[in-house]
């Protein structure tokens, strides 16, 4: 079982890595086995398993070569053991014993520089040499690894730590958060949230579809606004118009104006609940009176370039403050359970126009950022039309955006 206490897992290690225990001696002498007294307890116990294979009918290892033997030594000289030279080990069983006594005595060592105790942070090296990797530490298992909280079997070897930050130091909180924006980074399915998570988002939740007023006042809306600022005051007014806009065959909510950090504000955050979990979109709004490119070189315009760098902005802000994104708002959190650093965003902007390249436009995006791009009218039609089975692409069937 995990431990908590750097102290007992260090001297567990060492007695392994010292000389055999008296039940070993004792079972040796019977066998009339050789036993000395600098034979590690591990590899007294491999002496006793090869001399013991054949009355036993046990299964071990085989033969190893040069090079499994190379990583030995090299393990050895970092650990400052003494190994018997390859021809003296004879079988894999005993080379896999010696391996594990130098790789105890690296960790039983790393433990006592370290000290390390629940809820310090550590960095350390990537095992594959990638980015350092960051973790809390929430107990220690029985071969010295440090167990990070977040599950997912975050942790590391004590001997890659290359910092600790204990709580009350110069920092700490600076790498808690890099620890926990980790711990959510690797996180394997998000979307999976429960039912309290659930709870915190009650309300927002959405009844769709809009009633008819709504989409009256979404048709006079078209028809006189000419800013962004009187859409977004109309949608807030009436969530639902954009409850269409997402696959969620379970349940909707609709977040307005989220603040990211201190220079984002997203104008709605859109999640759809269906059997495979939640799935958010990140919402901007852009004038009706905009345009999707430009007339002479039927290219983006820049207030669609201007809104598709806003939603890259928000996904780069997401993807170090996920940890802080998905906490619950009574946490100092931002109350976005199960979003991603790969959230699709959603762009609505301008009028349809028939010397528009607007689907050109909006396939470009969806196949390279996953970003949708469309028109009021698109989200005028499918609110008159809310056909759940053709949310993903309800104007499939027109010409124009």
């Amino acid at each position: 079982m995990p431990e908590l206490r750097w102290q007992v897992v260090a001297e567990s290690l060492e007695r392994k890595c010292k000389a055999p225990t008296a039940e070993q001696i004792t079972i040796a002498r019977a066998l009339a086995l050789p036993l000395g007294q600098a034979t590690p307890a591990l590899v007294a116990a491999a002496e006793l398993r090869v001399l013991l294979r054949m009355p036993l009918a046990l299964t071990l290892a085989g033969d190893f070569g040069d090079d499994e033997y190379e990583v030995l030594l090299d393990l050895a000289n970092r650990t400052d053991l003494a190994v018997p030279e390859m021809d003296k080990l004879g079988c894999r069983e005993l080379l896999n014993a010696w391996l594990r006594v130098a790789r105890d005595r690296e960790s039983a060592a790393a433990l006592r520089r370290l000290k390390p105790a629940v809820d310090d942070v550590v960095t350390a090296r990537d095992r594959r040499k990638g980015p350092d990797i960051h973790g809390e530490i929430s107990s220690i298992g029985a071969n010295g690894r440090l167990h990070f909280r977040g599950g997912h079997g975050l942790g590391t070897a004590p001997h890659r730590v290359t910092r600790i930050t204990r709580p009350g130091e110069d920092g700490y909180l600076d790498q808690l958060h890099l620890a926990r924006e980790h711990a959510a980074a690797v996180q394997s399915n998000p979307a999976r949230i429960t039912r309290a998570q659930e709870a915190q988002l009650e309300r927002w939740r959405i009844n769709f579809p809009a009633t008819p007023a709504a989409i009256e006042a979404l048709r006079n809306a078209l028809e006189t606004a000419d800013e962004e600022a009187a859409m977004q005051r109309l949608l807030e007014k009436h969530p639902a118009l954009l409850a269409g806009t997402v696959v969620g065959t379970h349940d909707t909510w609709i977040r307005p104006q989220v603040q990211l950090g201190n220079h984002y504000m997203a104008d709605f955050m859109i999640a759809g609940q269906t059997s495979l979990g939640v799935r958010w979109t990140l919402v901007e709004l852009e004038s009706p009176v905009s345009r999707l490119t430009n007339p002479g070189n039927r290219r983006a315009t820049a207030t669609l370039r201007h809104a598709v760098d806003q939603i890259e902005d928000w996904r780069r802000w997401l993807s170090t403050n996920l940890h802080y994104a998905r906490s619950a708002r009574d946490a100092d959190g931002l109350g976005l359970p199960g979003i991603t650093a790969e959230v699709p965003g959603l762009i609505i902007m301008a009028r349809e126009t028939y010397d528009d390249a607007a689907a050109e436009i909006r396939e470009l995006h969806a196949r390279r950022s996953h970003i949708q791009v469309r028109t009021y009218d698109w989200l005028m039609r499918i609110n008159e039309s809310p056909d759940p089975l053709r949310r993903d692409a309800p104007d499939q069937r027109l010409r124009l955006a």
